[in-house]
């Protein structure tokens, strides 16, 4: 009997290492690095047209979320080691490349402008009474405005949106957070470069 109250002692002492351990972590920041790896299935649907792509980042900060919630803290901030923005910029200019347009970063007076609008971009957690969750979720909203020589406009409209949940026992490393948040951005980008109605609209109207 003594032996076994003495083991279950030793349970509980190694449980509470171990959340001490889980919290501690928890309040760590992290940076996160994003490596897009996103798959674009190549055409010639732009026909080589000149496309203006503008990115706007409507965030109301760099926090993405926070490592882990409860009473006690809010956890450790997540940033991203590099501008959203540009990143996301750099990602359209490419995915567009392999359609077979011309896109151009600039502000130049093409008439035909893509931009895209980033939403949202974060990461939170939730919890239930024995397991948790870490939940990505990442909006864009993208519109082009074309003008021709004979002064027709044409305008096209879409938002994208994606929802990952992962469920959990304890606080996730900071690795895991990296591949989670990756893969929220190659989701999200590859359901802008796969809206065929946008390439369409811009390979067929733009001149």
């Amino acid at each position: 009997m003594k032996s076994m109250r003495s083991t279950s002692i030793l349970k509980i002492v190694i449980l509470l290492f171990c959340c001490i351990g889980i919290a501690a972590c928890a309040d760590k920041s992290q940076s996160v690095k994003l490596v897009p790896d996103i798959p674009v299935v190549e055409s010639n649907q732009g026909k080589g047209k000149m496309i203006t792509v503008k990115v706007i980042d409507r965030r109301p900060n760099n926090v993405i979320g926070y490592r882990a919630s409860s009473t006690i803290s809010s956890g450790g901030e997540i940033t991203l080691s590099q501008s959203l923005e540009k990143l996301v910029l750099y990602e359209s200019i490419k995915g567009l490349m392999k359609k077979g347009f011309n896109p151009l970063a600039s502000k130049s007076d093409q008439s035909a402008v893509l931009t895209i609008d980033i939403q949202e971009f974060r990461y939170y957690t939730s919890t239930s009474q024995w397991t948790g969750a870490v939940h990505t979720r990442a909006t864009l909203k993208a519109n082009v405005n074309l003008s021709n020589s004979n002064l027709t406009k044409r305008f096209y409209e879409n938002v994208y949106t994606v929802n990952n949940e992962k469920r959990n026992i304890v606080v996730s490393t900071a690795a895991q957070n990296q591949k989670l948040i990756n893969e929220m951005l190659n989701d999200i980008m590859q359901k802008l470069l796969d809206d065929n109605q946008l390439i369409e609209f811009m390979g067929n109207w733009a001149e």
